[in-house]
């Protein structure tokens, strides 16, 4: 069950799935840097996590797209705007590249092309892995539960 300002933090978080905006909005208390820091470590949360995911099912469900819907309409997007058209030159030249460019790097960014963060593995055959804050904090206790028994 989650307590009053996770509700809240979860409310806050679909309007714009700006984590530290929603931190803060939630009524947590942010100084420097730790709004980011704290609003990862929440959306990490399993419960929090589990919530967010549900009131985003929920939500598409409502208006009735789908993560299909979205990749098609983008496609669209992208093939008008990457459409050539003569300039008042003559020379070919791409209807609407920032259109393009946003379409390429939404449809990149669901395919998980490309990371804003990669963490450092111990395991020689994957030196980079990229981690959601829970599998991360997993992952350090268990090595941290393998030393603790090595010493031992």
């Amino acid at each position: 069950m989650l307590n009053d300002k996770q509700l809240r933090f979860v409310e806050e978080y679909l309007i714009d799935l700006n984590a530290t905006a929603a931190y803060k909005r939630a009524g947590y208390s942010a100084k420097g840097t730790t709004a980011e820091v704290n609003a990862s470590r929440l959306l990490g949360n399993a419960k929090v996590s589990a919530a967010v995911k549900k009131a985003m099912d929920k939500r598409s469900e409502k208006v009735g797209r789908t993560a299909e819907d979205v990749l098609r309409d983008l496609e669209s997007v992208k093939a008008d705007a990457m459409q050539r058209i003569p300039d008042k030159d003559g020379n070919m030249v791409m209807l609407d590249h920032s259109a393009a460019i946003r379409a390429l790097e939404l449809e990149g960014k669901h395919r998980k092309m490309w990371t804003d963060k990669m963490e450092h593995s111990s395991d020689p055959e994957r030196p980079f892995v990229v981690m959601s804050p829970a599998e991360r904090d997993a992952r350090i206790a268990e090595l941290v539960a393998k030393t603790s028994a090595k010493r031992k």
